[in-house]
């Protein structure tokens, strides 16, 4: 258990230039409160929960401004939680309706250590504020607390107990199917990492019975039979028994080298890592760097294929470093640190990339700074628009748009068991060809939510009332990274 974080830091308002090529840190205009985890709405806003330090129980939003930049946009709230919920280190998804977002669970209500069944069901009006109410937990369940989730490929929202081998399905508010269970001895501490094939899989942090008695094991849950199944030995163990901590499980793209991609996953209280290749659905020992570990952490899939990653040494200790693996290379790099490190342990970190292709990094503090990676996107993992209409009626709702690959090819953003900020879904950018103005259009109810790629599907979108009529150039955003331009006109 980790001890809960209840101050910020002060930090300067400057850009960090890099140390490695074009890589640097931009500062978002201070929000109205601390704020930590992050979630991507449907309309290109960011809905930022006020945590450790702050309110527990208020949610602000940021807004980019006029050209789509969001270090210099606005931020409106707060937006209050049911007055018995204020939760620190709990589950989070944004749903593919568009419109709801679940909150389930945390270590922590108001600040004392629970591992609370709570959770609060938020509706989201597209452009404006959103407003929660309670939502019953699954029956019969003791705890959530810090509980991994995964959205799956089919639409089912999966949620975890922490503290048992339970899961269960979301059917809607205040209702639940149960699930099946995971083979390891509970759920605590791992993460779920969603496949390109619609499985998903866990890193075991106990010695797993089921499965060759192993401390090296993994699992993976099969849609086509609501299963867990053992999974690969991994070559290294990545956790300690004392306190069974395990870093981010990042699914990264297809290439060359890892032609069905791979997951990188980082150890715990451990310096270890070790790499999935999906082709062989074999682990391999991937790289390290000197005496870093990340029990518990975030890591963020870059456009340009590598991986960003918040490490610190020991066991929630200070001494924090960002650094990069590429997995094409095999190597793992320190890269420019923002104002949060090295003071931070990586533990308080919170990594999500916003449309633009900048990672967003968070540590319970007013400030949010925006990571700049090397330019560039992989060949072949853009979304890809199908034209059908170059004609739209302004605030109109329920149009459909058809693509390839509009929910990208990965969830994007990992962390584990404390943070869920998966980004793969599409948005909908307008850009005026005259005056450059950025819009955002609102998607929902997409077809499909595979990450699998050359999938076929749609989302549906509505254009908000503000955008005035003219010509724009539309492309789908999802991960950060701009699908091809098509030239609209807006009535």
């Amino acid at each position: 258990m980790k001890v809960a974080r209840i101050f910020g830091i002060a930090v300067l308002m400057l850009t960090l230039v890099g140390i490695v090529g074009a890589q640097s840190w931009t500062p978002v205009a201070p929000a109205p409160n601390l704020v930590g985890p992050l979630l991507q709405l449907r309309d290109g806003r960011i809905l930022a929960h006020s945590d450790q330090g702050g309110n527990a129980n208020q949610w602000f939003i940021l807004s980019p401004d006029a050209n789509g930049k969001y270090e210099t946009g606005t931020w409106a709230g707060p937006y209050n939680m049911t007055a018995d919920y204020a939760p620190f280190f709990f589950s989070s998804v944004v749903m593919r309706d568009g419109k709801t977002v679940l909150i389930e669970g945390g270590e922590y209500n108001f600040g004392s250590a629970s591992w609370t069944t709570k959770g609060n069901l938020g509706t989201v009006a597209p452009w404006g504020a959103v407003s929660f109410v309670s939502n019953a937990p699954p029956s019969g369940w003791s705890t959530i607390g810090d509980a991994q989730n995964s959205l799956l490929a089919n639409g089912k929202f999966m949620q975890s107990n922490c503290c048992t081998k339970q899961t269960a399905f979301y059917n809607g508010p205040n209702s639940w199917t149960a699930g099946p269970n995971v083979l390891a001895v509970r759920n605590d501490e791992s993460g779920y990492t969603l496949l390109p094939d619609g499985r998903v899989l866990m890193v075991d942090v106990q010695v797993n019975s089921n499965c060759n008695n192993s401390s090296m094991s993994s699992e993976y849950y099969d849609p086509n039979d609501n299963a867990w199944h053992c999974g690969p030995q991994l070559t290294q163990k990545l956790w300690q028994q004392s306190d069974q901590e395990l870093g981010s499980g990042v699914l990264f793209y297809p290439s060359a080298k890892y032609p069905k991609g791979g997951v990188f996953q980082y150890g715990g209280n451990s310096t270890f890592t070790n790499v999935l290749d999906l082709n062989t659905f074999t682990w391999a020992t991937g790289p390290t760097l000197g005496n870093m570990q990340q029990a518990d952490g975030p890591g963020a899939l870059e456009p340009n294929g590598k991986i960003l990653e918040q490490l610190s040494p020991g066991l929630f200790q200070s001494g924090c470093t960002f650094a990069e693996f590429d997995p094409v290379a095999g190597t793992l790099a320190a890269t420019v640190n923002n104002p949060f490190c090295p003071a931070d342990s990586s533990f308080v970190g919170h990594l999500m990339i916003f449309p633009t292709g900048q990672i967003a990094s968070e540590d319970y503090d007013t400030v949010i700074y925006l990571y700049n990676p090397v330019p560039g996107v992989v060949a072949g993992v853009a979304p890809t628009i199908i034209p059908a209409s170059n004609a739209y009626l302004g605030g109109s709702k329920n149009n459909v748009l058809y693509g390839i690959q509009l929910n990208g090819l990965s969830e994007n953003n990992f962390y584990g068991d404390d943070y869920m900020a998966a980004t793969n879904y599409p948005l909908i950018r307008f850009t005026s060809i005259n005056s450059g103005k950025v819009y955002y259009g609102y998607t929902h109810d997409d077809s499909s939510g595979s990450i699998a790629p050359g999938t076929v599907s749609y989302t549906k979108f509505d254009i908000n009332p503000a955008t005035p009529p003219g010509d724009y150039m539309m492309q789908v955003v999802t991960n950060g990274i701009g699908s091809n331009s098509v030239q609209i006109k807006i009535h």
